[in-house]
Parts: structure tokens; sequence; C-alpha cells
């Protein structure tokens, strides 16, 4: 049996020291500075057979393009309810009194500007929202804004041509 350790040891046996060395490693890195650089996508299919694809982060658009020094992109999600509109943004370390929010019919503007601090977001919202129904909060890093949908009635009225 000694004979089958020492060939399990002789093949795994320097893994726990790769281990410890890698834990190390991200023990001392500072992930959280103006330099470290983020960027992914989600891709979906609609149920109109549409492909989407999202892109996060604060490197700029996938073309290379880079967004201004410092400013970062906050992680988002929008969902579509059935009578609202709801966005989630992940915005750390700052006060809900930094947080600067506007909103047209279609769109969702979140601004942070504070020293070491800055997030900057255009959410396209999956349709037109009533923008005096907005309600707001802020907890715990998570900025939750929800929208009233505006109901088809509220878009306009077909006017006859006599």
């Amino acid at each position: 049996m000694s004979g089958t350790d020492d060939i399990w040891n002789d093949l795994f046996g320097g893994f726990d020291s790769l281990n410890r060395r890698i834990e190390d490693m991200f023990s001392r890195m500072d992930m959280s500075g103006p330099d470290v650089k983020t960027y992914g996508y989600t891709m979906w299919q609609g149920p109109d057979g549409v492909r989407h694809v999202k892109e996060f982060g604060n490197t700029g658009s996938r073309m290379g393009a880079l967004g201004p020094a410092g400013v970062k992109e906050p992680f988002t999600d929008v969902s579509e309810e059935d009578s609202v509109v709801r966005a989630v943004a992940e915005i750390p370390g700052v006060e809900k009194q930094d947080i600067e929010l506007s909103c047209t019919r279609n769109v969702l503007s979140i601004r942070v500007k504070t020293p070491g601090r800055e997030f900057e977001k255009d959410l396209a919202l999956p349709c037109d929202v009533d923008v005096d129904s907005a309600r707001a909060e802020y907890n715990n890093g998570l900025l939750e804004v929800t929208l009233d949908k505006v109901s088809p009635s509220d878009r306009g009225k077909t006017i006859s041509i006599a």
C-alpha cells in the first residue's frame, strides 16, 4: 500500500503548496483600486427569436473604446414584471445622498461622483415608464429603482382625419 501512496504523493503532493501560494498571491492583491478593469457580457434570446448581448464593466465596449478614466460601470439588472420595471444596480461604498438618478420614459441614468469612487450608467428600459412613479431604495450597496409601466392608453390617442 505504501507504493501506491508514494505514486499518489508524487503526482498530487505539490498541489497543497501550489494552493497555498495562489491563496497568498490573491490575498495580497488590491482588487478595488482605480486600475482594476472589469468586463463581461450576458447573452439571451428574446421570445421573438432576436438575440441580444448586454455588456457591463468599466473598460468600454468590446470595440476597445475606454470610458473616462476612473469611472466604473455598476453591475446592473433590469427586469420587467406585470405592471412595473425594476432596475437593480450594485454601487458599493457610497452614501445614498451621493447617488444621482434621472429618468426619461425609456432610460434610467445612474451617476455617482465622490472622491475615490465614480460610477456611471445609462440603462435602456424595456418599455415606456411613468417617470413620476419612480421609487428608489439604497441598502448595503444595492440600489433598487421601481417604475410603473405606462399602459397603452397613456401613450396617446388615435386622431381621426376629417
